[in-house]
């Protein structure tokens, strides 16, 4: 099994080799397939919230109130659940981006126009939340799809290639079951997770004192899905074979580590975003 970096939440991206994804945004996948399913973006919030200081968690849980979600657990998968609602009407292109063959990294300006992709919708998330005077309501809303936003850019197939719509028409053989490839990283590894309890995560592996520009560690963190797609979710992979145990503990591994990264990270940006706004009058 190839060996993997232990992913810390430092922002520096990784050198997992050169990104040859395969097209532009023009290109996009539009699939209706969940980033981590609802299992894995779940888990992601509740270890996220675990980590929050405890001003943060009151931060949170006071906006959460305000749009009627009961907690982070379960605002990580608003994007999902209003698919196809009125609400959920445009987001379609925000879970997900792509890079196109000739590029070794994630570019806003090429990849990424007018903010219609995953890095895009963070970004229109962070301007809200991080400043005080924004309008409470709207921060609330906001924080809500940057949960979603920020676990969907961990999930390397949401960072895949366009001209198979991030794996949904790469069809494998998955424990003697035809499945398409997204759907094997999204939901199938992790009904077989061995995950840790959030709150046992969380203090095997505090948290890191952390100040950046969020903006070019989104970009990063982008940059580092693509290549993790490439070199473990598509790995050598052709239509109809069996993916190998080889493979699936390898995958098994990267799904871990992001999950973990993703609930570390968002931790660090949300209590960033609470000590902005704690002067508020």
């Amino acid at each position: 099994m190839p060996k993997l970096v232990n992913f810390l939440p430092t922002c520096k991206t990784l050198a997992f080799g050169t990104v040859v994804a395969l097209a532009g945004f023009g290109a996009l996948h539009t699939s209706p397939a969940k980033g981590w399913g609802f299992v894995g973006h779940e888990y992601i919030g509740s270890t996220t919230y675990e980590y929050l200081t405890p001003a943060a968690q009151v931060w949170v849980d006071e906006h959460l109130q305000r749009i009627d979600e009961t907690s982070l657990t379960t605002a990580t998968t608003w994007a999902d659940r209003v698919r196809g609602t009125e609400d959920g009407e445009g987001l379609g292109p925000l879970h997900y981006a792509n890079v196109p063959p000739h590029a070794t990294t994630f570019d806003m300006d090429r990849d990424c126009p007018q903010r219609r992709c995953v890095v895009g919708a963070a970004y229109d998330a962070l301007d809200v939340i991080f400043d005080p005077a924004a309008d409470e309501y709207e921060q609330a809303d906001q924080l809500r799809k940057l949960s979603h936003w920020i676990t969907d850019l961990h999930q390397p197939l949401h960072m895949g290639f366009a001209e198979d719509r991030g794996g949904n028409d790469v069809l494998v053989q998955f424990n003697g079951e035809e499945h398409n490839l997204h759907r094997v990283w999204d939901t199938l590894i992790l009904q077989q997770k061995d995950l840790p309890e959030p709150a046992e995560l969380a203090a095997a592996q505090p948290l890191a004192e952390h100040d950046t520009d969020w903006y070019q560690a989104i970009q990063e963190w982008a940059t580092e899905s693509n290549q993790l797609a490439r070199k473990y979710a598509y790995a050598d992979l052709e239509g109809g074979d069996e993916l190998s145990d080889e493979y699936i503990a390898s995958a098994r591994e990267v799904i871990k580590q992001q999950l973990t990264a993703s609930a570390q990270r968002m931790a660090q940006l949300i209590n960033a975003a609470a000590a902005a706004n704690q002067d508020r009058g």
